[in-house]
């Protein structure tokens, strides 16, 4: 798994920015124009900082040392990549558990626009917060629930709360 998300790193860094986002909005109609609205996408697309977040899920957790990580300039094409995947706007299942996140991303952009993307990687879902946390838009990530969880555990890879999470759900697809 960490080859496939070392080869999608590789293969954003290698094409021009340009090009990924034109591919994006090429697709827009079958993928997030449903959901995303363009100003929220012109932000996260246009973001000049990306910052992850880790979220405590117990606040007991005394495991974790580092909770935030700049994401380099060269590696905002990949959290785009992973994002706009069209499998990420096909669906928005109910589910019976509260929403709490694993991960945040917080994408700035110029003139102080915000856009946070939280991720809850145990119910497999995604939500857009604004500037003020107010939720904009929450959909399913089954397909890329891994892959978003194996490039968190990239930038923080000494985490044991998120390599724990990793195992067990290797545990579940054997």
């Amino acid at each position: 798994m960490q080859l496939i998300v070392l080869s999608m790193c590789t293969s954003c860094i290698a094409s021009p920015k340009g090009d990924f986002k034109a591919l994006f909005e090429s697709q827009k109609e079958e993928g997030y124009g449903k959901v995303v609205n363009d100003s929220v996408a012109s932000i996260m697309f246009n973001a000049k900082s990306i910052t992850c977040e880790l979220q405590s899920k117990n606040l007991a957790d005394t495991l974790r040392k580092d909770s935030v990580s700049m994401i380099p300039a060269k590696l905002h094409s990949v959290v785009l990549f992973l994002f706009f995947n069209k499998d990420n706007f096909k669906s928005s299942d109910t589910v019976y558990g509260k929403f709490e996140p694993w991960a945040c991303f917080k994408f700035e952009a110029k003139k102080k626009q915000t856009v946070f993307l939280e991720l809850d990687f145990s119910l497999k879902k995604w939500r857009l917060l604004d500037a003020n946390k107010k939720q904009i838009c929450a959909q399913d990530m089954k397909e890329c629930s891994m892959q978003f969880l194996n490039f968190t555990r990239l930038l923080f890879p000494k985490d044991m709360t998120l390599k724990l999470l990793n195992d067990n759900f290797k545990a579940v697809e054997k």
